[in-house]
C-alpha cells in the first residue's frame, strides 16, 4: 500500500499530538528506529527487525474543535480533503468532540473519524442519538495501543480512497448513462419525428393523388364542352349573317319570304343553339363537380360556424341516408334498421345526412366485397337510441372487418384500400370532420377481421323535443 492520505489529530494536548506523530509519521518513525539500531550495534548486538511498509499520511493537528473544523473547510475548498480525523471528546474550554465531529461532517460528510474517548466521557447510546454516525465512526478507548491507531489509520484511510474512487466511478457512470439516455431520447424523438413527417407527407401525396384523380374526369367533361363551343361559335356567327341577308333580302323585294325561308331552312340554327345549349349545361356540371371537391378538401382546414346548427331530426336524415345510399347495398345485403325515439340534435341537416350516407357506403362497400369472395348477402344494421347527454347511432355491417395494421389511418384524408377510380377516401374523414369537428359529436368505430365493423356516431341531444 503506497497511496498517500492526509489525517487530521485534534486534541487539546499537545503531547499526544507527540504520540500520534511518532506512530503515524513513517519519516519519524524510521528516523527514531535507525537511530536504535546504531544504539544496537554499538553495544554489539543485531539491529532490530525492519518494519514492514506502511502508509504514507500526511498529518494535520488541531488544539480546539473550532479550529479542526476550520481545517476541514479549508482543505476540501482547496480540494485537498482528509481522509481520517482523530478526535478527542473533551477539549476545554472548546467545544467537545461531539459537537466537532457534528460541524466537520457538515463540512465533509464523507470523512472518516475516530473518537477517542475515556470510559466514564459518553456512553454508545448517548453518542448515536448525536451523531447518527452509521459506518464513518469509530470509537477508540483511551489508553490505546500504536498498533490500533496504526490499523485504524490504514484501514480508514484505505476505505475512503475507496469510496471516494466508487463516488467518482458511480457519478461518472451516472453522467455516462444520463448521455446514453438523452441520445436514446432524441434519437427515439428524431424517429418518431421523421415517422411522423412521413406518414404527414403519404397523407399529402395520397390528398394530391386523390383531388388529380377526382379533378381530372369533371376538368376534361367542362374543356370538351368548351372545345365543342369554340368549334359552333363561328358556325353560329356565320348562320346569324345569314340570316340577316336573307331578312335584308327580303327588305330590298331581292329574296322572296319563301325563298328566304328555304335558305334559313338549310342552317340547322336550332340544332346548334340546342347543341350550345347542352355543351354549356355540361361544362357548368364539370365545374360543379370540381368546386364540391374543393369545398370537401377545404372543409378539413376550414370549418363553417357552429352557429348556423338548427335542430335535426336525427332519424329523419338516417332515413334520407339509407334511401340515398340504396343503390350502394340493396344487391348486396338486407338493411335491418331500429330507429327508437329521440330528441332533437343541433345540426346542420345536409351534413349530417352526407355523413350518415358516407358511412353507410363504406358498409355497403365492405358488404359488396365480402359477397364478392363468396361470402353471400350480409346484413345492414342502423339503430338509433339515447344516451345521457346524447342521440347515440350505430352502422354495422357483418362484412370482412378492417386489419387493425390500418385502423390508425382510416380517418386520414384521401386514404382508401380501393383500386384507383374505385374510391377516393374522402368519405369517412368528411364524416368525421363533420361529426366530430362542426358538431361537437364524437365518431368511434369497433373492428374485428372476418366478424364486420361498427361504427358509432353520438351527437350532443338538445335539452327539449323529440322525433320518432
Amino acid at each position: 500500500m503506497t497511496h498517500h492520505s492526509r489525517i487530521l489529530v485534534v486534541d487539546d494536548n499537545e503531547a499526544i499530538h507527540a504520540d500520534f506523530r511518532h506512530i503515524l509519521d513513517r519519516g519519524a518513525r524510521q528516523a527514531r528506529l535507525a537511530s536504535l539500531d546504531d544504539l544496537e550495534r554499538a553495544l554489539g548486538g543485531d539491529p532490530l527487525p525492519s518494519e514492514p511498509p506502511a502508509i504514507a499520511h500526511e498529518l494535520a493537528f488541531a488544539l480546539q474543535g473550532e479550529d479542526a473544523v476550520r481545517a476541514v473547510a479549508e482543505a476540501r475548498g482547496d480540494d485537498r480533503p482528509f481522509s481520517v480525523a482523530f478526535v478527542d471528546i473533551r477539549m476545554p474550554p472548546g467545544i467537545d468532540g461531539i459537537e466537532t465531529i457534528e460541524r466537520m461532517w457538515q463540512c465533509q460528510p464523507g470523512l472518516e473519524v475516530v473518537l477517542c474517548s475515556a470510559y466514564s466521557d459518553y456512553s454508545w447510546d448517548d453518542i448515536a442519538r448525536r451523531l447518527l454516525p452509521g459506518d464513518r465512526l469509530v470509537v477508540l478507548r483511551k489508553p490505546f495501543d500504536p498498533i490500533e491507531v496504526r490499523q485504524l489509520a490504514a484501514c480508514l484511510a484505505e476505505k475512503w480512497q475507496r469510496g471516494r474512487t466508487l463516488a467518482d466511478k458511480l457519478r461518472d457512470l451516472e453522467v455516462q448513462v444520463r448521455c446514453e439516455v438523452e441520445a436514446r431520447m432524441q434519437e427515439r424523438t428524431r424517429h418518431d419525428e421523421e415517422r411522423r413527417r412521413s406518414r404527414r407527407l403519404e397523407a399529402l401525396g395520397q390528398l394530391a393523388a386523390g383531388i388529380a384523380h377526382e379533378i381530372n374526369t369533371p376538368t376534361q367533361f367542362a374543356a370538351s364542352s368548351l372545345e365543342y363551343l369554340d368549334e359552333i361559335v363561328p358556325a353560329l356567327a356565320s348562320a346569324l349573317e345569314e340570316q340577316g341577308a336573307c331578312l335584308a333580302g327580303i327588305a330590298r323585294n331581292e329574296l322572296s319570304i319563301a325563298e328566304a325561308c328555304s335558305r334559313a331552312d338549310k342552317l340547322v340554327f336550332s340544332e346548334m343553339l340546342a347543341d350550345a345549349s347542352q355543351a354549356i349545361s355540361d361544362a357548368r356540371a364539370g365545374l360543379a363537380r370540381i368546386s364540391k371537391i374543393v369545398q370537401n378538401v377545404r372543409s378539413h382546414a376550414h370549418l363553417r360556424d357552429q352557429d348556423c346548427l338548427v335542430p335535426v331530426d336525427v332519424n329523419e336524415q338516417v332515413r334520407a341516408a339509407l334511401e340515398l345510399a340504396r343503390n350502394e347495398y340493396k344487391y348486396d345485403a338486407d338493411a335491418v334498421v331500429e330507429l327508437g325515439t329521440v330528441p332533437m340534435a343541433a345540426g346542420d341537416p345536409g351534413d349530417l345526412c352526407l355523413a350518415f350516407v358516407n358511412l353507410i357506403i363504406n358498409a355497403a362497400h365492405a358488404l359488396r366485397d365480402k359477397r364478392a369472395a363468396g361470402g353471400g348477402r350480409g346484413v345492414l344494421r342502423v339503430a338509433s337510441r339515447v344516451t345521457p347527454g346524447f342521440v347515440e347511432i350505430t352502422i354495422a355491417d357483418n362484412g370482412n372487418g378492417i386489419p387493425r395494421e390500418i385502423q390508425d389511418r382510416i380517418f386520414e384524408p384521401f386514404f382508401t384500400t380501393k383500386p384507383i377510380g374505385q374510391g377516393t377516401g374522402q368519405g369517412l374523414s368528411i364524416a368525421r370532420a363533420t361529426i366530430v369537428e362542426r358538431h361537437g359529436g364524437t365518431l368511434a368505430f369497433d373492428s374485428e377481421v372476418g366478424k364486420g365493423t361498427t361504427f358509432t356516431i353520438r351527437l350532443p341531444a338538445l335539452a327539449e323535443g323529440g322525433a320518432s
